[in-house]
């Protein structure tokens, strides 16, 4: 019975870790700035991992043009993801995903 309890609270422990961490990251990426941005698009286009890609386009940014910028790159992942052998984005989409770059490096 004990064991049952130890587990119980050590599985309620887990839960409201993850629950905190996952609140924890979405208040930082709510904050993102441009500079957060365009390092999350060059992750994405340098072919490295896309971790910080995938956080990017996870959660809400707070500053109403980099969540636009934000739709955008989940609207060019949803339309080149998977369209093109070997590639996370088809070479349409980088291309997109570059003018989008550009645009914001430039403002």
């Amino acid at each position: 019975m004990l064991w049952i309890l130890i587990s119980a609270l050590l599985v309620i422990g887990g839960v409201a870790f993850v629950l905190r961490s996952n609140q924890q990251t979405q208040r930082a990426h709510a904050d993102f700035g441009k500079r957060d941005v365009v390092d999350a698009i060059e992750n994405v286009l340098s072919g490295a991992y896309h971790d910080e890609f995938d956080l990017f386009l996870a959660w809400p940014i707070r500053d109403s043009y980099l969540e636009s910028i934000r739709q955008q790159c989940i609207a060019i992942c949803k339309e080149y993801s998977g369209t093109e052998p070997g590639k996370d984005i088809a070479t349409d989409g980088q291309a997109k995903l570059r003018l989008i770059l550009e645009d914001i490096k430039a403002s």
